[in-house]
């Protein structure tokens, strides 16, 4: 196969198709409502990049007019956020300065690498979930340093699926050659690995009595 962005969007289908399928089994057998919704998550990713990889198997271009991947990532990142929240249980979500500015940052990255194409408005909303994410993540960590009444393995990763997806769009603006492995791919992969990682931490949490 001499186009690797075929080869890395048939990866992270085949990847995300399983991490749903083992995460629903999962939600079932531990009757986890966090691993269902995970599972949910994975889909809608997942079947945004099936959408992207067909249209650039069949047409021959990414698809230019339409947002329906976009619409479909986006859909998985309100399941991740939804997630972020169920493990809040019901603690409160203070302001503070520290996870603020992260996700000030995390908004304004969003905005500036068009995570989303080239509308504004899609990839603004999809900075505010994304930065929504940070903030509640970065405030359990901070919890989980001061007080280590909780592991914050999970928050630490969910972050750094939200920064390598930004990094994703934003390498691809210094990338012409997507018929080679280079950076671009590097970053992709790692993002995907990172998102099926995911599952191992929250199986481990419907475990836990």
């Amino acid at each position: 196969m001499d186009n690797f962005e075929i080869f890395d969007n048939v990866f992270q289908t085949l990847s995300l198709m399983g991490m749903m399928v083992v995460s629903g089994a999962a939600g079932l057998k531990y009757s986890s409502r966090k691993l269902v919704v995970l599972a949910c998550a994975y889909g809608s990713i997942m079947l945004g990049t099936l959408f992207y990889m067909l249209h650039l198997t069949i047409i021959g271009d990414i698809p230019r007019i339409f947002y329906v991947s976009e619409i479909s990532w986006m859909a998985g990142y309100l399941f991740f956020l939804f997630l972020v929240i169920l493990r809040q249980e019901r603690k409160n979500v203070d302001f503070q300065p520290v996870p603020a500015m992260l996700a000030l940052f995390t908004l304004a990255a969003s905005v500036h690498s068009e995570v989303m194409g080239n509308s504004i408005l899609m990839s603004l909303a999809f900075g505010v979930i994304a930065s929504a994410i940070v903030y509640i993540s970065s405030i359990r960590i901070r919890r989980a340093h001061l007080s280590g009444a909780h592991p914050a393995a999970f928050d630490r990763m969910m972050i750094a699926v939200v920064i390598l997806q930004i990094l994703v769009y934003f390498v691809s603006e210094y990338v012409s050659d997507f018929s080679t492995f280079n950076l671009y791919f590097a970053v992709d992969i790692l993002f995907t690995l990172s998102l099926c990682s995911l599952f191992r931490m929250i199986r481990k949490e419907a475990q836990q009595p």
